[in-house]
């Protein structure tokens, strides 16, 4: 019994002095983003979906204990950190709750200008983040909708004909949809019929310099992928393509680009199309 027992210290020893040790190399920026990196491949690789959604917020809980610290904080979920992780692509992931710069950029965006008591608003393919954030919002008649069931919401609405009656909602938000779809032309017409008169929709795709880029003959995925930038995109944007075909849609429409913030985790230089019906 005793001997059993001194092994078993031995062996806590042993691990409490790595777990030390793993904890002094997170703590490298570099480090952290392998680190990030190699539990999502596993993750994904080795748990099962069900089993993922279940246990997320546990999963990113934990994560957000290598991040500790007062150096940034996330609008989205209201935490405090050291730093963002910082991913292969250049984008600011928080540690908690996973949002993206646009996620939190546009969470500021509604709660300063948009939300309000007995607001209905129409939110298209929302991330995990901003659809528990508004769906708990007091007075706010949120309808979340994702035609392929990625991401959580409670409409499967087709863009291209929106199971809702005409001037249903007073703010619909679009953020990242329209570049996957082949009649874009279409599905503007469609977010203009279900706006009320007055109302808004806000609008974010990729884009690029100059006009809009878009092949309807480069149809597989790894072709799009060299052309678009992603294996189901369909089209690059540019701020003023997208905006002339909102225009033609009925819209009024503004382009704001905003400024970064390090702090908040705003990427610099970000559009968004604010679009009115009149």
């Amino acid at each position: 019994m005793l001997a059993a027992e001194c092994r078993l210290l031995g062996q806590n020893h042993v691990f409490a002095q790595r777990s030390r040790s793993a904890v002094c190399l997170i703590r490298d920026p570099y480090l952290a983003i392998i680190m990030y990196e190699r539990l999502k491949f596993f993750a994904k690789r080795t748990i099962p979906n069900r089993l993922l959604e279940r246990y997320d917020d546990e999963f990113r809980r934990l994560n957000a204990v290598w991040y500790s610290g007062d150096k940034v904080n996330c609008n989205c979920c209201g935490g405090c950190f050291s730093k963002w992780i910082s991913l292969n692509n250049g984008e600011l992931l928080c540690p908690r709750c996973g949002s993206l710069p646009r996620t939190r950029r546009l969470s500021q965006l509604l709660t300063d200008n948009y939300l309000r008591e007995g607001l209905r608003m129409l939110h298209f393919s929302p991330s995990k983040t901003l659809h528990h954030q508004l769906s708990q919002k007091a007075g706010l008649i949120y309808d979340s909708t994702d035609f392929v069931g990625e991401f959580r919401a409670k409409y499967q609405f087709n863009i291209l004909d929106i199971a809702a009656p005409d001037m249903t909602y007073d703010l619909v938000v679009c953020y990242h949809v329209l570049e996957h779809v082949e009649d874009d032309r279409r599905a503007m017409s469609e977010l203009f019929r279900v706006l009320k008169p007055g109302g808004t929709l806000l609008v974010q795709t990729p884009f690029r310099e100059g006009a809009i880029y878009e092949d309807r003959a480069i149809r597989t995925e790894a072709g799009r992928l060299t052309a678009f930038g992603q294996g189901d995109h369909v089209r690059v944007y540019s701020v003023a393509g997208l905006a002339e075909r909102l225009e033609r849609a009925g819209f009024a429409t503004k382009p704001v680009t905003y400024a970064g913030d390090d702090e908040q985790g705003f990427r610099a230089k970000e559009t968004v199309l604010h679009c009115t019906k009149s």
